[in-house]
């Protein structure tokens, strides 16, 4: 939902799509897995609870 310099240097930028897969947040942050277009993770993240949002499938 943000875009911040910390996601950014990881490759990830606002609007993109993650799958939360650790059911534990560790200091407010969700671990957060992004895939590139071929479907392959290419970065899992630590990403603030405040920056997110759930969206249903």
């Amino acid at each position: 939902m943000v875009e911040r310099e910390e996601y950014a240097d990881e490759g990830v930028h606002k609007g993109m799509r993650g799958t939360i897969l650790n059911s534990e947040k560790i200091r407010g942050c969700w671990q957060v897995y992004f895939a590139d277009e071929t479907g392959a993770d290419f970065a899992a993240v630590p990403v603030r609870e405040e920056d997110l949002k759930l969206l249903k499938r």
